[in-house]
């Protein structure tokens, strides 16, 4: 096999279940070890790369390679650490608000797809990744990875996992209302309008990929009915008493101006 680099000496390590497990290794190891040596999974009928990872293994630990359940565990001589390789676990967590809504508001349901493997619970991971290691696409996942285990540069072109966000309806229902592709937080976000009021059963699921098993989560909500509009009463028309008793007062004034006249006219 043939690197960027140079020509480093390429071995078979291991093969199961149609993949071979290749190991760049050296009987007189050159110091400084030279860069860019990688382990190597191939697809033994077409000769495809599944995946690759920074990794030079000594002549003497080349032997301990071992291949288990479907996954490839092996001595990494850049860091003097063991390595498994394998699919890992997947964590879905979701929530829905508000909690209680009124038909024909929109709901937003929102979550995380976090990777659960051990390897993530170490103190150098948990303290980089307080939240949880993002899940990667299969086509983010050797950039990935080396970023999260092996002091790689991050990458800038993340791509997350598709999540299905689906519901059972008051009527029991079941159908889907929406997907979306977590980002580099692990999070997604899909907004809906309920069709009816009552109940929902709310579930986002990441249906799984090669570098990760499935994982779903599920929460519900409430949906009440529209109140109904309070009528506005019809004020009662009221009588317009201070304008009949302006107008009296008036006149009465204008009565008692006229007589004043006669009176005066008569003396």
């Amino acid at each position: 096999m043939k690197s960027t680099r140079a020509d480093y000496p390429t071995f078979i390590n291991a093969v199961a279940e149609g993949i071979l497990y290749l190991v760049t290794t050296e009987h007189t190891i050159l110091t400084p070890i030279y860069k860019g040596a990688l382990a190597r999974a191939i697809n033994a009928t077409d000769g495809t790369e599944i995946w690759t990872l920074s990794d030079f293994t000594g002549e003497f630990v080349a032997m301990s390679y071992a291949i288990a359940d479907g996954f490839a565990t092996f001595f990494n001589g850049y860091d003097s650490q063991i390595y498994v390789v394998g699919r890992g676990p997947s964590a879905t967590a979701v929530m829905a608000s508000p909690k209680v809504s009124v038909y024909g508001d929109t709901v937003l349901v929102e979550g995380t797809v976090i990777d659960a493997a051990s390897g993530t619970m170490q103190d150098e991971q948990m303290a980089r990744f307080p939240n949880g290691v993002p899940v990667a696409a299969d086509e983010s996942m050797t950039e990935w990875m080396g970023y999260v285990y092996q002091q790689k540069p991050r990458p800038t072109d993340f791509i997350g996992v598709e999540v299905i966000v689906s519901v059972i309806d008051p009527n029991n229902n079941c159908y889907e209302v929406g997907r979306a592709t977590s980002d580099e937080n692990g999070m997604f976000s899909v907004p809906f309008t309920p069709e009816v009021p009552g109940k929902y059963t709310i579930f986002a699921t990441f249906a799984g990929s090669q570098g990760y098993w499935p994982s779903s989560a599920v929460t519900s909500i409430e949906v009440e009915e529209t109140p109904e509009a309070t009528p506005t009463p019809t004020p009662v028309p009221q009588a317009p008493v201070g304008t009949y008793f302006t107008v009296s007062t008036i006149l009465i004034i204008i009565a008692i101006a006229i007589a004043l006249v006669l009176l005066l006219r008569k003396r």
